[in-house]
């Protein structure tokens, strides 16, 4: 029996507190989880879920109170769909990126389907497959799934699951569309040097965390052949060259990186120059990559405007098509 809980601490011990019970277990075992880290405990054995039986579990398993290393470990968004009180911890779902998610999807979405299948194999019960595609779907915040799960329930438990089967797959192939509208409708306007603007570096990161690792690859693809049709015929070839030059060479970074970290949290305002260097980093190589080609833009729109408006409608540029290719 699995419970996920957020670490706590009270004059320098670490805890955990098993909501909506109230129980705590410490968790000072080195090395120990930071304070604010989400942990899913499994109860091995704990056959009730109240305050009685943890106590019982305690005196078992967890002498002075410690929780044994082996019996925790970090949250992964799987737990929702197993963790006995998941239900308090939805909103975790929210905070996560679009390749979490599309993994999550795969994943247990995956798992879901093979489970209603079996129904549809057997006995054809759908009340338990419900009760778990109604989690998964609220863990992708599918708008709808509440209409479609009623809708569903009124038919034949064999026509049940055949629907189930079908709304699942269409919930895992959803995208988070609704902040790409937004994102369209929030475009900076900001004359700063595309590397340099805190504004951009947040619209960015909002928008990685609407997409997905492919996804940024398209739009880095899709940025270079921008930024090379606006340079072709300009009077500052040479800076221009350059900068579509560095942003393939980026692009081949970002391509090939190893990790996506840069953006896991929300960026601090920072110069360029500050950024820490990480060629090995996706997100920081395609974000590189994007600054390259306003840079190259901008320097073949100054011929006609000015330094900040031509900044301004470079990037706009950059970011109007990253949208488009989403839609």
């Amino acid at each position: 029996m699995q419970f996920i809980a957020r670490v706590e601490a009270a004059y320098g011990v670490h805890f955990a507190r098993i909501a909506p019970i109230g129980s705590r277990f410490q968790t000072n075992v080195r090395p120990r989880p930071a304070v604010g880290d989400l942990i899913t405990i499994a109860f091995e054995g704990l056959g009730a879920v109240n305050a009685e039986s943890l106590e019982l579990w305690r005196a078992r398993h967890a002498h002075a109170d410690e929780l044994d290393r082996r019996f925790y470990r970090p949250t992964t968004l799987a737990d929702l769909m197993t963790a006995v009180n998941a239900e308090l911890w939805i909103g975790i779902a929210r905070e996560a990126n679009a390749d979490d998610l599309a993994a999550f999807a795969l994943d247990r979405g995956g798992t879901l389907l093979s489970a209603i299948r079996a129904e549809l194999a057997g006995e054809g019960s759908p009340v338990v497959v419900t009760q778990h595609a109604r989690r998964f779907s609220k863990v992708l915040n599918v708008p709808y799934a509440e209409e479609t799960l009623a809708e569903l329930a009124a038919l034949h438990a064999v026509e049940q699951l055949m629907g189930l089967e079908h709304a699942v797959v269409s919930w895992m192939r959803a995208e988070p569309r609704d902040e790409l509208v937004a994102l369209a409708s929030e475009l900076p306007d900001d004359g700063i040097s595309a590397g340099v603007s805190a504004i951009w570096q947040h619209w960015w990161w909002r928008l990685a965390r609407a997409c997905t690792r492919a996804d940024l690859r398209e739009i880095v693809a899709a940025a270079i052949a921008l930024a090379q049709r606006e340079c072709r015929h300009n009077t500052r070839a040479e800076i221009a060259g350059e900068a579509c030059d560095e942003a393939m060479r980026m692009a081949e970074c970002a391509r090939v990186a190893s990790r996506a970290e840069m953006w896991a949290g929300v960026p601090q305002p920072m110069l360029l120059s500050e950024i820490l260097r990480d060629e090995n980093d996706a997100h920081y190589a395609s974000y590189m990559a994007l600054t390259h080609c306003a840079h190259a833009i901008a320097a073949a729109l100054r011929a006609d405007m000015d330094t900040g408006d031509a900044n301004r409608h470079a990037m706009q540029l950059v970011a109007n098509c990253a949208l488009e290719l989403l839609r």
